[in-house]
């Protein structure tokens, strides 16, 4: 018993302690102090003092019992019984059960909540109202940051209050599970198993983070995975709060916590380095990326990262001046690159660790999908390395063809100096490339924005360029495709040099009689594309026009080539606000799609996203964002995935709109999805990607208002 409680009886037990134990007597659930009813039945002292504490206790019983019987035959309210049987308890509205967590802070107790019958768990302080008002502080600040956070691997608050004896309590979800590392070695997990445990408990941290939160308790006793598997963080007893609400960078306000210079807070064996040093003004959100860093090696190893330690002294220099063995040096499963992000969290100087759990998110999220990983120098041979073992046909094939052209490209201009029939064998060649080449497309094919097609590309080029210059034709497909995939990444820097030599060499073959109008439609409408992406947009229409003429000519009006590059001039025509022509044209062209059963729902959802974009304009925001949301729930059916570019695309739209509409909730998880998917799809330098960025950026920011 600490010397500050009130001591009664024989002085070995508090006035509360005694009290229990008389509440105890009348109900078997009440939780009784380990010793005190052995006390009592041989200290007559305390015995008379709880005997007299159980009478008032059934004489209030019995006063409660009267009123509501006369409350039941009044108006036969279960509530009112409810809460007369409530107010037997010490917290009104809750009958405690069994202790199932004793942290530094306070003790966690199994109840049922008996307005509802809900089973959860309640926290109350360990020194009750004897507490310091430090302790008083960071209880309250608990409440406080958990009733704050809404996120499916954080525990969600209930209802906090005072209890009759005038003690600090708050009822949460109960969370029905194992201790991470308990959990991982129940179930064998593998690696990429830990991995995604992780990642899911990363998430929550950086949503914690991003909302100012600084954990400083995490270890595995802090998160329990459930009976989905899903992990659950808890336990925000030490948690640091940022007095504004969002963390600016990696700081958090020092005033916000209750920490004084020289003083620990935590667990030593997942304290980062400078958390042990005692200096408030060193904690920032990094050391929750330490702690991470010690889970996911403890859950990857079997052990602790400086399990050797003999003393708190030694593990702080280990942890200051040492860096541990790979964890698979110990579990030969774990694969290097998550030795290094293990290793990286669990640097010694923050600077040198990830800057933001976002960012660990990010690469564990890579490791996950076989992407090259960020957390390492990305020399050429490692990611070629990833790139071939992710994407092996891909890659394979690129190469493969790299070889073809050059080798075949002698022998093509020998072949069409020959004979005519040879022209067949070229371009199902050409065919082929393009097929094989277009995977790469994060708009067409299968693979991702972070594939290192540029060296291929370049070498294809240069290459083909060589071989093909007796074949212009020929030459002229390979760029065009070449030009597309860069394209596909927003990268008109590199598609231009392709596109445009494509343009020139079909011009001056179609003016020769070297190739249909039908090919210089794909050059110039390829063209268009990239004049549109360089804003261009005077120069976009006339080559989307001359192709139009070309393809409705030889095509007819209704073929799917002609409403394609009828649907890019729509777009060409919004953005220099010729709005009513653009709304007419995109309107007439629904019309000639409709009547093809044949028509591709995926192009259907992109004439509704061409008209949707002009609601937008004219700020008609409820038609913008059905027409938006429209187009989104057909390209999913189209494409039967929620990772498409498409996708994406449309989910950045529905952000624009909700933004503008006020709808700040539903536009940042809208654009946070939509940046995902294009990140992984384009890569982090797109131009779309940049402008998602810069919305999640400003929705993140607190409101105003």
């Amino acid at each position: 018993m600490s010397a500050d409680q009130t001591a009664i009886g024989c002085g070995q037990y508090s006035r509360d302690e005694l009290e229990l134990a008389a509440l105890a007597r009348a109900d078997a659930e009440v939780p009784v102090p380990a010793g005190v009813g052995e006390h009592i039945e041989s200290c007559p002292v305390c015995r008379a003092i709880v005997d007299r504490f159980a009478a008032d206790n059934a004489f209030l019983g019995e006063f409660v019992q009267v009123g509501r019987s006369r409350e039941s035959s009044r108006s036969g309210s279960r509530a009112q019984a409810i809460a007369a049987e409530a107010n037997l308890g010490p917290i009104a509205g809750y009958r405690l059960g069994d202790e199932i967590h004793r942290g530094g802070q306070g003790a966690v107790y199994r109840a049922e909540q008996l307005a509802t019958r809900r089973t959860c768990a309640v926290k109350m302080l360990l020194r009750g109202r004897f507490a310091s008002d430090r302790e008083l502080v960071r209880f309250e600040r608990e409440v406080e940051v958990v009733a704050r956070m809404r996120h499916p691997s954080i525990v969600t608050l209930y209802e906090s209050g005072v209890s009759r004896d005038d003690e600090p309590w708050f009822a949460m979800e109960l969370v029905d599970g194992e201790r991470l590392d308990v959990a991982v070695r129940a179930r064998h997990a593998s690696p990429r198993e830990i991995a995604q445990l992780v990642k899911q408990v990363a998430e929550a941290v950086a949503y914690a983070h991003r909302r100012g939160v600084i954990h400083r308790d995490l270890k595995p006793g802090n998160i329990l995975v459930d009976k989905d598997g899903v992990p659950r963080v808890l336990d925000f007893g030490l948690a640091r709060a940022d007095e504004d609400g969002e963390a600016a960078g990696n700081q958090v306000s020092p005033s916000a916590g209750a920490t004084r210079a020289g003083e620990f807070l935590g667990t030593f064996a997942y304290a980062a380095p400078e958390q042990l040093a005692g200096d408030p003004n060193a904690i920032d959100t990094r050391c929750d990326l330490y702690a991470l860093g010690v889970v996911l090696y403890e859950c990857l190893a079997g052990r602790k990262p400086f399990e050797g330690a003999r003393s708190i002294a030694e593990l702080v220099e280990q942890k200051t001046h040492s860096a541990p063995e790979r964890p698979s040096a110990r579990n030969p499963a774990v694969d290097r690159d998550l030795d290094v992000i293990a290793l990286r969290l669990l640097a010694a100087d923050p600077a040198r660790r990830y800057d933001t759990a976002d960012a660990l998110v990010e690469d564990l999220a890579r490791y996950l999908d076989g992407r090259p990983i960020l957390a390492r120098e990305d020399s050429t041979l490692y990611v070629v390395g990833k790139t071939l073992r992710r994407h092996w046909l891909l890659s394979s094939t690129a190469a493969v063809l790299l070889v073809t052209i050059v080798a075949s490209g002698i022998a093509l201009a020998v072949a069409y100096a020959r004979a005519e029939r040879e022209r067949a064998r070229s371009e199902r060649t050409l065919q082929g490339f393009r097929e094989a080449l277009g995977s790469a497309n994060p708009e067409s094919g299968k693979g991702s924005a972070d594939i290192s097609v540029d060296r291929f590309l370049g070498l294809i080029e240069e290459n083909a360029s060589d071989a093909l210059k007796d074949e212009p034709n020929v030459l002229a497909g390979v760029l065009d495709t070449i030009g597309i995939v860069h394209l596909g990444f927003d990268d008109a820097k590199r598609a231009e040099p392709a596109l445009q030599r494509a343009l020139d060499e079909r011009r001056e073959l179609f003016n020769a009689g070297g190739c249909t109008a039908l090919e210089l439609a794909e050059s110039l409408h390829n063209m268009g594309r990239l004049l549109i992406l360089k804003n261009d947009l005077p120069a976009a229409e006339a080559a989307y026009r001359e192709a139009l003429a070309i393809r409705e000519r030889d095509l007819g009006r209704d073929h799917r080539l002609a409403l394609l590059t009828g649907r890019h001039l729509a777009s060409c025509l919004r953005r220099e606000q010729r709005i009513d022509e653009a709304l007419a044209m995109y309107d007439a062209l629904f019309r000639r799609a409709s009547a093809r059963p044949d028509y591709p729902p995926e192009e259907f959802a992109a004439l509704r996203n061409g008209r949707a974009f002009i609601y937008f304009q004219n700020n008609q925001l409820e038609l913008a964002l059905a027409e938006f949301t429209g187009a989104l729930e057909a390209v999913r059916r189209a494409t039967g995935t929620d990772d498409d570019y498409r996708v994406g695309r449309s989910l950045f739209s529905i952000a624009r709109v909700e933004d503008r509409l006020g709808r700040r909730d539903d536009a940042l998880m809208h654009a946070t999805a939509a940046q995902e998917i294009l990140r992984k799809r384009k890569g982090g330098d797109a131009a779309t990607v940049v402008d998602i960025e810069k919305l999640v950026s400003k929705l993140r920011e607190p409101s105003k208002q």
